[in-house]
């Protein structure tokens, strides 16, 4: 790890939209359909540190990293290697970038040319950028080998003849061959089993410190990510949820998201007894991100309206019953209860409704309790539309109309979230509700 400041990646506004769109005929008919899979993203890499991004699968972090290299086209936004800008470079001055800057791929077999030995695969890019031919090649090619903990016989061998951990260090041999100052590892043992992993993560790190790398390393494990990275930045949806030294974000107070990736780390102790955070429902569809904050669909501590007495946990089931109602037109499918639900007792229909989405028999507050027991007798008569759109007026979190800035907490620790917003009150669990 290095003690410079000094930034040799700089991202800025970075946004990777994609069009979507279905045949001919959508596009004749203006139906577009765009990807936002990464939507405006900031970050800085050091020199010779470690910037871990995480967050679920689906939520844009090897698009991020394939777009910031350039590896596909970035939208809008800047790249910035050593204060110059590479989504402004033409693709010869590129080049010459692109030995400072390489790429470890997730999958290393599909990313080996399956008709060149290994020898071929790491000199390649050295007889690319000019850096050595014949003979001197060849041993530049089985040192590398022997750097990341291979034989120099290795080098006529084919990819298929190698083991998982091997193959991922021959990726590693092929970053290393240009001595390049970033390398992104785009989870890079996600693959392999927990012994190799180990000795893939030491590798990397031997690596660092004898050459000085800096790295963008992507998990969506947070084991791997607090034993190798210096700073970590959370992703969601498009976007950075928080970012901050790994020791900062590791430690409360953190994203509600954070809480969740972290509450899913298992413990190796048969007797270990802790109460996970439990994200009901899967990441939303890039296509149409949610409004506001993109998690509050699965937030488990969702920010209720001012208006209402009601807990946060109350909350979350009132705005699961919205979006399960705004997701269907058939009322059977709002609950497990396929039954019709003008054919099943009006008591029962509304027992069911409320079990399933852990609300109380009746809210603590009046005016809650008749606008959420008016919608449950909408979706009795199978008016589900109808319903969703009573549940929506009656039900907005701030969490919806609020798009949260990214609040610091401490030094260099930012959470995007509006639980600290200086408006939040802690003990009511309501924000002070100023304009969108």
């Amino acid at each position: 790890m290095g003690d410079s400041t000094e930034s040799v990646l700089r991202v800025e506004g970075l946004k990777a939209h994609y069009d979507s769109t279905d045949g001919f005929l959508d596009r004749l008919l203006g139906r577009s359909r765009t990807v936002r899979a990464v939507d405006g993203v900031d970050f800085e890499l050091r020199e010779g540190e470690t910037l871990g991004i995480v967050g679920e699968s689906g939520c844009g972090k090897t698009t991020l990293a394939r777009s910031a290299l350039r590896l596909i086209e970035p939208t809008a936004g800047s790249v910035y290697h050593r204060g110059e800008d590479l989504t402004a470079l033409s693709s010869p001055d590129l080049r010459d970038h692109r030995r400072d800057l390489q790429y470890v791929f997730q999958d290393p077999l599909s990313s080996l040319n399956p008709r060149l030995t290994a020898g071929d695969v790491v000199g390649e890019p050295l007889e690319v950028h000019g850096l050595a031919t014949g003979a001197e090649r060849d041993e530049r090619v089985r040192e590398l080998l022997e750097t990341v903990g291979l034989k120099r016989s290795h080098a006529n061998r084919y990819p298929h003849e190698f083991s998982g951990g091997q193959r991922q260090r021959l990726g590693i041999a092929r970053a290393l061959a240009v001595d390049p100052e970033v390398i992104v590892c785009d989870e890079p043992v996600s693959a392999l089993d927990a012994s190799v992993q180990a000795q893939i993560l030491n590798l990397l790190s031997e690596l660092q410190a004898e050459f000085g790398l800096s790295y963008v390393f992507i998990a969506h494990d947070l084991r791997v990510i607090e034993h190798v990275a210096d700073r970590v930045a959370v992703m969601y949806l498009g976007e950075f949820v928080e970012r901050g030294p790994t020791e900062t974000v590791f430690e409360p107070p953190y994203h509600p998201y954070t809480e969740a990736l972290l509450s899913a780390i298992p413990e190796p102790d048969p007797q270990w007894e802790r109460d996970g955070v439990r994200l009901d429902g899967t990441v939303p569809s890039p296509i149409d991100p949610p409004s506001g904050c993109r998690f509050h669909t699965r937030c488990p501590r969702i920010v209720p309206d001012a208006d209402y007495d009601l807990s946060s946990e109350v909350w979350r089931g009132v705005t699961d019953l919205t979006l399960r109602a705004r997701e269907t037109d058939d009322a059977a499918s709002v609950t497990a209860t396929r039954a019709d639900p003008t054919e099943t007792p009006w008591e029962t229909f509304d027992g069911s409704v409320r079990e399933e989405f852990g609300l109380p028999g009746t809210l603590p507050d009046a005016d809650a309790e008749g606008a959420l027991a008016e919608a449950i007798a909408t979706l009795h008569d199978g008016r589900v539309e109808a319903a969703a759109a009573l549940l929506d007026s009656a039900f907005t979190s701030p969490c919806e109309r609020h798009h949260p800035a990214e609040y610091e907490l401490d030094t260099g620790h930012g959470i995007a979230c509006l639980r600290y917003d200086d408006g939040f009150d802690e003990e009511s669990e309501t924000l002070a509700d100023g304009p969108e």
